[in-house]
């Protein structure tokens, strides 16, 4: 943390919505800790300028007009080229191919080139592109602007900020997270899993009887439905030295599946009931749709629904008035449509097929095949990975449940949930799954960033997540060569057994020669037990030279490192080890010169 960190600043960068939450560096306790939500200056309007607490994660290319119009001018805005917010998301729902959305989940799609200019994908103008990576770094230098321009005696890049992602995310999407906070200025990032972070919200708001509610031996599922994606996590309660201690267990896939496709199926359904009526609708009136049935769901599955509720949507033509269109959509037909659609009552056994593409697809987001969330709930639980069938013990059923996302902020869908996991759990002949009430839907994840912020400086518990392994770098001997032979190869331990994420270690005076400039391999070993066969508890730089009876080999990597002018084939390096807060394992090779080069392994593959 830099010594003049005055906040710990916790971001949400949403598909969706990104909100933010600060807390004073110099809090005391959890239970008296001040959590404060972050209003973003953005553009809401046309020429209207506010501070909600949430920053839509849509950037819209204006028109010319408005260009020179000043419509949405902010205070530390050089030009009008794109805008970010609540009237980008509104006006570019007018003018969908001037509109990026979901940028975040590109980040995640390894079939495209993260760094080229391809969105919006239906633009065919030049000018109005930006590649995921610039998106999502202009949203996260938005973030920080508003930050700056709101707390002038608190520099942005002077505080601890921590982002999350999905806890889904590959390791080169998160990479590209990072890299889009440096290219906003951002000072060096931590990056947090989002349903982690949603639990840090929870346990910071119940703080005084969290430890009543939940005891050893249980198990915690986390559903994260937000906008665009989907996120499921356990997280078991254990005991250590006494007391209750919260460990990580499993994460699942990341599904490009949410409340965006939830207004999609309402649209078209409501498409079907204005074409009956002899009406055609165009694609500029169904975008349109889908912003009122993303407004009618809210209503339809909130705690106390109307009955029905009026659609509307303007005809094509001069008289527009005149021309408008509307239907009734009534709460009978949304529920069959959404619960019984994407929230279907199934057995533990009815799981998520494995998905299987056309070999030609259109460019898009990789969206999941199967809509039905509570068959990839169930897929989740069976812990089975691809496999289509499995037996019912193998079935994991928490014994809580908290949800977060602001899809889940309709209490239909969070009761038909409960609902599946009960009948589940009394197949099982389990108790019932309890359900952790007074999650925050809308901002848990940034207060829980920031909470965690304050677990890293001991202010507040940790969910802890030590790593299960030993972990080693194979080292190449120096030694004459034998006909027939390898040259001798011993590993070495860079992460002892039980590491916990976000810490670091370093081999002490130990130094390397590493190759530069030339393809290498570099191999990693594991172990799994505290101890070796000989008893020995390795630590940061024991050796083990019989590594083919003591120590598992991973997958190896193979790249080739940075060579400057001047150097030889090799440099001599020392290393220093760090498991972050996502489960990768970074290996930073430092020369005496200040060069630095990093090797990262994901250890939860």
């Amino acid at each position: 943390m830099s010594k003049t960190a005055n906040y710990i600043i916790g971001i949400d960068l949403g598909t969706t919505n990104c909100t933010m939450t600060a807390s004073k560096v110099d809090a005391e306790l959890i239970d008296v800790i001040q959590l404060d939500q972050v209003p973003i200056l953005q553009a809401t309007e046309a020429h209207t300028i506010d501070q909600p607490l949430s920053l839509p994660s849509f950037i819209y290319f204006p028109l010319e007009e408005e260009v020179k119009g000043n419509i949405g001018q902010l205070p530390w805005s050089s030009n009008g080229h794109f805008m970010v917010g609540t009237y980008a998301r509104d006006r570019g729902a007018e003018l969908p191919t001037r509109l990026i959305a979901s940028a975040k989940s590109w980040l995640c799609h390894a079939g495209v080139d993260r760094r080229e200019n391809l969105l919006p994908i239906e633009s065919d103008e030049i000018d109005h592109r930006m590649s995921p990576l610039t998106a999502c770094a202009e949203i996260l230098k938005h973030l920080r602007a508003s930050w700056d321009q709101n707390h002038p005696d608190a520099p942005f890049n002077e505080q601890e900020v921590l982002v999350t992602v999905p806890a889904s995310f590959d390791p080169s999407a998160r990479q590209l997270v990072q890299e889009a906070a440096e290219m906003a200025s951002y000072p060096e990032v931590i990056l947090l899993e989002e349903p982690q972070a949603a639990f840090y919200a929870w346990l910071q708001q119940h703080s005084k009887e969290w430890r009543t509610n939940l005891k050893v031996g249980d198990t915690v599922l986390v559903i994260d439905i937000g906008g665009g994606t989907t996120d499921f996590s356990l997280i078991g309660v254990e005991e250590k030295a006494g007391d209750l201690e919260l460990r990580r267990l499993a994460v699942g896939a990341h599904l490009l599946l949410g409340g965006d496709n939830i207004d999609l199926a309402l649209a078209y359904f409501v498409k079907g009931k204005f074409e009956e009526q002899g009406h055609e609708i165009d694609h500029w009136q169904f975008q349109t749709l889908i912003h009122q049935c993303r407004q009618a769901k809210e209503q339809l599955m909130g705690e106390n629904p109307p009955d029905h509720i009026a659609v509307t949507v303007l005809g094509r033509g001069s008289r527009l008035i005149g021309n408008t269109l509307t239907v009734e959509l009534s709460l009978k037909d949304v529920e069959h449509l959404i619960l019984d659609g994407f929230f279907p009552l199934v057995e533990m056994e009815e799981r998520s097929p494995v998905e299987h593409r056309a070999g030609i697809q259109q460019i898009g987001l990789p969206y999941v095949q199967d809509p039905r969330i509570s068959c990839q709930l169930a897929k989740f639980l069976s812990m089975t990975g691809e496999t289509e069938k499995a037996a019912t013990d193998q079935f994991v059923l928490p014994t809580a449940v908290l949800f977060n996302g602001g899809t889940l902020k309709a209490f239909s869908f969070r009761q038909r949930l409960m609902t599946l996991l009960n009948q589940w759990a009394k197949k099982l002949d389990k108790p019932p799954v309890l359900e952790l009430r007074g999650a925050d839907y809308d901002f848990a994840v940034s207060r829980g960033a920031a909470c965690y912020g304050l677990a890293r400086q001991g202010k507040a518990i940790r969910i802890r997540g030590g790593t299960s392994r030993s972990y080693y770098i194979g080292v190449e001997e120096s030694a004459p060569a034998v006909p027939g032979m390898s040259p001798p190869l011993r590993a070495c331990c860079i992460v002892p057994f039980g590491l916990e994420e976000g810490e670091e270690r370093e081999l002490g005076e130990q130094e390397f020669a590493l190759i530069l400039g030339e393809q290498a391999t570099f191999r990693f070993f594991s172990h799994s037990t505290p101890l070796l066969s000989d008893g020995r508890e390795p630590i940061v730089g024991t050796s083990v030279r019989n590594w083919k009876q003591e120590l598992t080999e991973l997958h190896p990597i193979e790249t080739v490192l940075s060579k400057a002018e001047g150097d030889g084939k090799t440099v001599r390096v020392k290393l220093k080890s760090k498991v972050t807060e996502l489960g990768v394992l970074e290996l930073w090779c430092f020369a005496p010169d200040g060069r630095k080069w990093k090797l990262e392994f994901d250890i939860r593959q």
